[in-house]
């Protein structure tokens, strides 16, 4: 399968295995990942309930959703400009010690038991996450050489994944085990975080990128010069436009599948939990084996593999009701899909952005995908509670939607490599 290389490497063979700063890399965002999904788990989780109790439809769920990614609107300009004009390591590091005094107020809000009070800290998280973003993915080509660079995105898009498997897992698990002693789940919580931010300090120094644009009160206005650099720039357009998409998908298949095991298939909350793990496990994967198959290129034509994947595994999962195991199979198959089509994009954003706007374009990719997010709880609350769809026909839905995408993706990059559509 032809590949787009990411730079001329004369050695061959297999890329090194990670190095101590990017394993110090991969526990930092691993822990916060793992953190993150535990307590938006056990969120979700009291706000299905309180759905059930109140009849109000999907509007609770999709309220979390919309209140984890906020931050990232607001935020997103902040946080590009950090990662650019600062060291990403230091930006790394006050995050993560930020992590601990969120947590802690995790901690007092479980122990309220009052929703509201933690949908605020949720924000609070996803604020830590936004700014967390940008700098770790544009630490990358800065603590690693060009060609390791899809193997260390691999890496990081499995890690986050185990961690959102064993979050989501275990979220689900300590709700169950700890529904009326809350406060225990946040004492772990904290725990964590901890071990998160002692991973960053083993971080190695790196100095600021150099870019010297002044700062912006006003965060969409850094959020409109990236706009305007894609723009002129139209692979990485349609690079950063493809990862919103996948995160649009991510999200409304993330929010239909909790719906779908309780109204569809009766479950209880563990097993419904369970269900979104099976997903982040295919991502995981996937992710892992985009890395391994890329070697020291990006290999492009994953892309459009990934995307027919996730468009059939999504058609036949919407059908899947009757059988748990199926229902299992087709959304670890579909999160591998995933991961063949998320890895490379990312891989390629990152190679082709300049040093000193890295931050920058990142931030915008952000951006654009918490705002796809934000249209997937729009999508989810149209068609639940207004159409009153249920989960199955909005997981219908959504794969047909999927399906247009891989005869895009081909004619999209066909640009880099005449011959990059063969084996389509």
């Amino acid at each position: 399968m032809p590949r787009q290389t990411l730079a001329d490497v004369s050695q061959a063979g297999t890329a090194p295995r990670p190095s101590h700063p990017l394993r110090a890399l991969l526990m930092a965002q691993f822990f916060g990942a793992f953190n993150d999904n535990i307590y938006k788990m056990v969120v979700s989780l009291l706000a299905v309930q309180e759905t059930l109790k109140a009849g109000a439809g999907s509007a609770t769920l999709a309220l979390v959703s919309a209140v984890f990614i906020l931050p990232f609107l607001l935020f997103s300009g902040y946080a590009g400009h950090a990662a650019d004009v600062l060291s990403k390591r230091t930006v790394l590091v006050v995050t993560k010690a930020f992590e601990i005094l969120v947590m802690g107020l995790a901690c007092g809000a479980l122990l309220s038991g009052r929703l509201d009070y933690m949908l605020s800290v949720l924000f609070l998280l996803a604020t830590q996450a936004t700014f967390f973003g940008p700098a770790k993915y544009g630490l990358l080509p800065e603590i690693l050489p060009t060609r390791d660079l899809v193997r260390a995105n691999g890496l990081i898009e499995m890690s986050t994944f185990v961690a959102i498997i064993l979050g989501t897992a275990l979220g689900a698990a300590m709700f169950v085990l700890w529904y009326k002693q809350l406060a225990i789940i946040g004492l772990c919580l904290i725990a964590v975080a901890v071990a998160g931010t002692g991973a960053s300090l083993r971080l190695p120094s790196v100095p600021p990128s150099g870019a010297r644009q002044a700062f912006r009160l006003n965060p969409w206005g850094e959020i409109c010069r990236g706009l305007r650099r894609l723009a002129h720039e139209r692979v990485l357009g349609l690079t950063v436009l493809g990862i919103a998409f996948f995160w649009l998908l991510a999200a409304l298949l993330q929010m239909a599948v909790l719906l779908f095991g309780k109204e569809v298939m009766g479950l209880d909350d563990l097993r419904v939990g369970l269900l979104g793990t099976f997903l982040a496990l295919g991502i995981g994967a996937g992710s892992l084996t985009a890395g391994r198959l890329s070697g020291q290129k990006v290999e492009l034509g994953l892309i459009p593999l990934g995307a027919l994947g996730m468009g059939t595994s999504t058609l036949l999962l919407s059908v899947s009701a009757p059988s748990y195991v199926l229902t299992a199979i087709m959304l670890v198959v579909l999160g591998f899909a995933g991961g063949w089509f998320i890895v490379p994009l990312q891989a390629f954003l990152q190679y082709k952005s300049r040093g000193e706007e890295r931050g920058l374009l990142l931030a915008t990719t952000n951006f654009l995908s918490m705002g796809a997010v934000l249209v997937a709880s729009g999508v989810l609350w149209v068609c639940h509670d207004l159409l009153t769809w249920q989960a199955d026909r909005i997981i219908l839905l959504a794969g047909l939607g999927s399906c247009s995408v891989p005869s895009t993706c081909c004619a999209s990059y066909r640009p880099l490599s005449s011959a990059w559509c063969a084996g389509c």
